[in-house]
């Protein structure tokens, strides 16, 4: 439900979406399409973690691709992969849609500058 939600925030602003239920769905779709910039992801999911996500898109996928983290948590923790979570966007649960929108923007505007 929350992932809809989001998508449809996201989408109603312009963005197009993908959504996935797990660190396997979401690597499948990243290797499927192309153009994709950003990945929301949690820390806490069934099986694979949000860590375990960017180590394998930044290592076997595509390294360009930003992330943003979110978590239930109230600061990112340090993920046993050897992944740094403290050094990417962090936005706390319950999301704002807001930040979320924020912070999107920023990385957009930061890769046309480029």
């Amino acid at each position: 439900m929350i992932l809809d939600l989001i998508s449809e925030a996201l989408t109603d602003e312009g963005y197009e979406c993908f959504v996935a239920s797990g660190v396997d769905a979401a690597v499948e779709i990243v290797k499927t399409t192309s153009g994709i910039m950003i990945i929301l992801t949690d820390l806490k999911m069934p099986g694979k973690t949000g860590a375990d996500l960017i180590k394998i898109i930044e290592t076997q996928c595509d390294p360009s691709i930003k992330f943003i983290i979110m978590s239930g948590h109230a600061s990112p923790r340090i993920e046993g992969n050897g992944i740094d979570i403290a050094s990417y966007p962090f936005l706390r649960k319950p999301l704002s849609i807001e930040a979320l929108l924020e912070n999107i923007s920023s990385i957009v505007e930061t890769r046309e500058s480029q």
